[in-house]
């Protein structure tokens, strides 16, 4: 599993799809966040690369108890490691007024840690450049 992380509108998606590219990861099933709950449906068999982004969105709108959200999210390492993680850092800056904001923060935080746990490589984007958290092996 490969995570890239950054600010909103850092270039992350365009990062991905050009690193896709370069690795000739052709036949690429992306998933918006808001599709989290039915994104399995289509035919795994012919899918080489599984691309997931917005968690924070859905973690924001989903009804599941924060456990049980994280649970469902792993569940996508735990099908296929060959899934890429395009998650919004949403937890620098300034701590939010509204209550609902500072959980989903936390929340994020929560999950985003697990994801970077299980990952084989982690990448900050910052406007289209990257540079390696993680790597293989490294700690």
């Amino acid at each position: 599993m490969h995570v890239y992380i950054g600010g909103a509108h850092n270039g992350k998606r365009d990062y991905v799809k050009k690193w896709l590219a370069e690795q000739g990861k052709e036949n690429v099933h992306w998933i918006e966040g808001n599709c989290l709950e039915d994104s399995f449906i289509v035919d795994m068999e012919a899918i080489q690369t599984t691309v997931v982004a917005g968690v924070e969105k859905w973690l924001a709108e989903t009804d599941l108890a924060e456990q049980a959200a994280i649970d469902h999210v792993m569940s996508f390492v735990a099908k296929d490691r060959h899934v890429v993680f395009i998650l919004t850092d949403i937890g620098r800056g300034i701590v939010p007024m509204d209550a609902d904001q500072r959980k989903l923060r936390d929340a994020c935080g929560r999950l985003y840690q697990r994801l970077m746990a299980e990952a084989e490589e982690v990448a900050r984007i910052w406007y289209g450049l990257a540079k390696t958290l993680k790597k293989r092996g490294e700690q």
